[in-house]
């Protein structure tokens, strides 16, 4: 085998171990840790950090069932709790429709 032949292997494993990047690389690990103790991905810690949202925030809806970053952002952001937006969902409503009859006063149960 050649010298160059194992420089070129060598600096090829080298590349393509620093392409393929760590996802959670941008979290402290401590805190990665309690992502992915409550089943939450590195893309989607990603952005509910961007949002101001920690894992214990996160926790309730993921525990009520509700995985989605764009559903649990735009529900929290209209002032539904995981519970609310779990009932709501499961009779299936969307959310404007929820906020339209919660202005109303109804709830779901």
């Amino acid at each position: 085998m050649s010298k160059r032949f194992v420089i070129l292997s060598i600096a090829t494993v080298l590349w393509l171990t620093g392409c393929a990047s760590n996802p959670w690389s941008d979290i402290p690990p401590q805190e990665a840790d309690e992502w992915k103790g409550i089943g939450v991905a590195a893309q989607s810690a990603n952005l509910f950090r961007q949002s101001g949202f920690t894992p214990t925030d996160i926790k309730p809806w993921v525990q009520s069932g509700i995985q989605s970053p764009d559903t649990i952002m735009s529900w929290h952001r209209e002032g539904f709790t995981p519970q609310e937006t779990a009932k709501w969902q499961a009779k299936g409503f969307t959310l404007p429709r929820a906020i339209e009859l919660r202005k109303q006063g109804l709830t779901v149960q």
